[in-house]
């Protein structure tokens, strides 16, 4: 999944991933807040929101499918060209996040729920417990429910509420000038946390 606008705009992000998307948002959001966030991405696609990494950041792309790593890597820029540090780990991703016991991300990205088969098994009450120990005490679990088949937003919202979580759905109109997609986020964290408060989110939600 996923496109790249070739010439000056190569390193802009696209499809369901642009700026005014719920994850757009939430990283450049928290971004100003905090200098050096660590990411996790469980679903690499081409490696879109690579883009958003900066020099202090490093990310995490976890992807089940070496194929699509070897795709994103030679077909496509967004890796190579970021200004993050980028480590790509092979695997299902609940069983990666399992094994990154010392990890504690500020923001985690679930994008593996696009087509009419989905992983299920990220999508449990024990998966919501494992994404909750992975994350700092201000994270962030962004989880992109964007499907023509399946409505995931109910099943997310009271998964978060199990998890003593909060969630708030940002839906984004596409721009086919800037090859944007409309898309639908989950953004799930402390209810008490500050990221509620800020604006571009609140105006968003």
């Amino acid at each position: 999944h996923g496109m790249q606008v070739t010439g000056a705009k190569s390193s802009e992000p696209t499809t369901y991933y642009g700026e005014q998307s719920g994850i757009g948002l939430l990283l450049q959001t928290h971004q100003k807040l905090k200098q050096d966030l660590n990411i996790g991405v469980v679903g690499l696609g081409c490696g879109v929101l690579a883009t958003y990494g900066r020099a202090t950041d490093h990310m995490h792309m976890i992807e089940i499918n070496p194929a699509v790593i070897r795709i994103a890597n030679t077909h496509f820029s967004f890796l190579r060209d970021s200004k993050a540090e980028i480590s790509t780990h092979v695997g299902d991703g609940r069983l990666v996040l399992e094994r990154m016991k010392h990890q504690k991300f500020d923001v985690l990205v679930l994008d593996a729920f696009s087509s009419d088969a989905i992983p299920a098994h990220l999508l449990t009450r024990e998966a919501f417990q494992l994404y909750k120990t992975r994350l700092d005490h201000n994270g962030v679990l962004a989880v992109h429910l964007s499907n023509n088949h399946l409505d995931l937003v109910p099943l997310v919202h009271r998964l978060s509420h199990d998890a003593k979580l909060s969630s708030r759905v940002i839906d984004s109109k596409g721009d086919p000038e800037l090859q944007t997609h409309a898309a639908t986020w989950t953004l799930i964290m402390r209810p008490d946390h500050p990221l509620w408060k800020e604006a571009e989110l609140k105006q968003a939600i």
